[in-house]
């Protein structure tokens, strides 16, 4: 097996949120951009070993050994405090984690989950690591049922899409905005590179939804939301479309500008959507629209 290594956040052993049915979810350290509205802020950059967390550890977990930040992971209880007290939107308790302990952890829960979601963070940025895990995966005769996605930004070039394809069976693309300067806003980055990965997805059914985060006075406008769909639907209107409400929980506090999004937003984005043959996937219902627009 790989003893190729990935740089590991954080995991859920089952999760129904994160893809279709139960599934076992691994956030990769490190992303490309930096998004302002990001529900995982501490996943973006790696750990400068500052050392300004290591007196908020209540469980002494951190230390500094020759400039370097060390983890121990046997004596954390996960309470985040050192996270939170990061100024640089890293996460100092990652460890990097083995394609073989990766595969025996999915072998303990393996009767229990539909598959796996590689999330972060970037997770494309680690692609050898990605495609050492879901080559074990596709290989081991007790995982091979277990489907294989990943939730990205979309900026891995063509030729890294051609070399994880064979063992994906689909992305969950995020596109933040159509025009490329409110992209370009809201991430650091623009968006030929998402639209490029979205087309090419599709063409070899690797597809598996395109995201917005519906962000009220941000990217709700009618104008903006017709482009979107647009782009969308020229591709394939038959592509799942999930409409997602900004919330302030996990985000930075220069994000609680925004308010939350309400049901009603997401309601009339859909509608919206609707026009170019979108389906919005994943609403709620008209109760909770209407509990969630009081």
């Amino acid at each position: 097996m790989s003893s190729t290594l990935g740089l590991v956040a954080s995991f859920l052993a089952f999760s129904v949120v994160d893809g279709p049915g139960s599934r076992f979810v691994l956030f990769l350290q490190g992303c490309n951009f930096d998004c302002a509205a990001c529900h995982n802020p501490s996943t973006i950059n790696l750990c400068d070993s500052c050392g300004i967390c290591i007196d908020e550890c209540p469980h002494h977990a951190l230390e500094s050994v020759a400039g370097v930040l060390v983890f121990n992971p046997g004596v954390c209880d996960r309470c985040n405090l050192c996270v939170q007290a990061c100024p640089v939107d890293a996460s100092p308790i990652v460890e990097y984690r083995s394609v073989a302990e990766i595969i025996a952890q999915l072998r303990q829960i393996a009767r229990f989950v539909s598959g796996i979601t590689v999330s972060g963070g970037e997770p494309t940025i680690q692609l050898d690591f990605l495609i050492d895990l879901f080559g074990a995966i596709k290989s081991d005769p007790d995982l091979s049922h277990l489907t294989t996605l990943v939730d990205t930004n979309g900026t891995l070039p063509i030729s890294g899409w051609e070399r994880l394809a064979p063992v994906l069976d689909g992305a969950m693309v995020d596109l933040k905005a159509s025009s490329p300067s409110l992209h370009r806003r809201l991430t650091g980055h623009g968006n030929d590179a998402v639209k490029r990965s979205i087309r090419w997805l599709s063409r070899h059914d690797k597809l598996a939804e395109v995201r917005l985060l519906v962000i009220e006075g941000v990217t709700d406008d009618p104008k903006e939301i017709r482009s979107w769909a647009r782009f969308v639907g020229q591709v394939d209107p038959s592509i799942p479309v999930r409409l997602m409400g900004f919330r302030h929980l996990g985000t930075r506090q220069a994000a609680w500008k925004w308010p939350e999004t309400t049901g009603e937003t997401l309601a009339t984005t859909a509608e919206l959507m609707a026009e170019y043959g979108l389906t919005a996937v994943g609403m709620p219902d008209q109760r909770d629209r209407a509990l969630a627009s009081t």
